[in-house]
């Protein structure tokens, strides 16, 4: 347990790194390509290291028992998190590294961004929030609790840092969208479209979801609606 929550805290740290002046002088020194390279080899060599740890780590006992129906709701909310997924990767998403120049295209938070302006750190933060509920120990706690953590932290740190480097082109895109899902819709800010967000989008995540839901056992070890079946 004491490796897998050093490995998760270092996995955390080391995300919320970009947000401090270190980046600059890292990118500085060594280029925005060779830091990008740097970091994502380092990020996952120690997300390796943290699974291996919590395949080794034993169950411990359980922090709350979770309700019948829940399992049925986490693959929903898995099915969401896979649009987001396939989504935040496959729209021009100006949140991802060097993507600063697609605030100036006049469709900018339109699609998937109307949802939520973060779509790939929350089909993170609601893998690891809704693996944590079905498995509510401290080792669960420790890997899909922390990863969600440093999904949904990072994400709130990215928009300081990105605010901070694309000042009013940031402002007007996160005035048209919002961070928790759906809120810029209920407050009028922005209007869902799933035409707008990709038929073909939707349909893959669909495909992935039903896939790995089918090989869940076969790939993990565990059967993907735990306690069902």
């Amino acid at each position: 347990m004491v490796w897998l929550a050093i490995a998760g805290l270092v996995f955390l740290g080391m995300h919320v790194v970009p947000a401090t002046p270190l980046r600059q002088k890292a990118v500085a020194a060594m280029g925005e390509g060779r830091y990008l390279g740097l970091f994502s080899f380092l990020s996952l060599v120690v997300f390796v290291l943290w699974v291996r740890a919590f395949n080794q780590t034993p169950y411990d006992d359980t922090l709350w028992t979770y309700a019948e129906w829940w399992p049925w709701v986490k693959a929903v909310i898995m099915l969401f998190a896979a649009v987001l997924f396939v989504c935040g990767l496959s729209a021009p998403n100006p949140t991802l590294p060097q993507r600063g120049k697609l605030l100036e295209r006049p469709d900018v938070g339109a699609g998937i961004f109307a949802i939520t302006r973060h779509p790939l750190m929350w089909s993170f933060g609601l893998w690891g929030i809704a693996h944590f509920i079905s498995q509510p120990n401290w080792r669960g706690f420790w890997f899909f609790g922390l990863f969600a953590i440093t999904a949904i932290f990072g994400a709130v740190l990215q928009d300081h840092r990105k605010a901070a480097a694309y000042g009013s082109s940031w402002d007007s895109f996160a005035a048209k969208t919002s961070f928790v899902p759906f809120l810029a819709i209920l407050q009028g800010r922005a209007r869902l479209s799933l035409g707008e967000i990709g038929w073909w989008r939707i349909g893959l995540a669909v495909v992935i979801w039903a896939i790995i839901l089918h090989l869940h056992r076969w790939l993990f070890g565990v059967p993907p609606l735990l306690g069902i079946g």
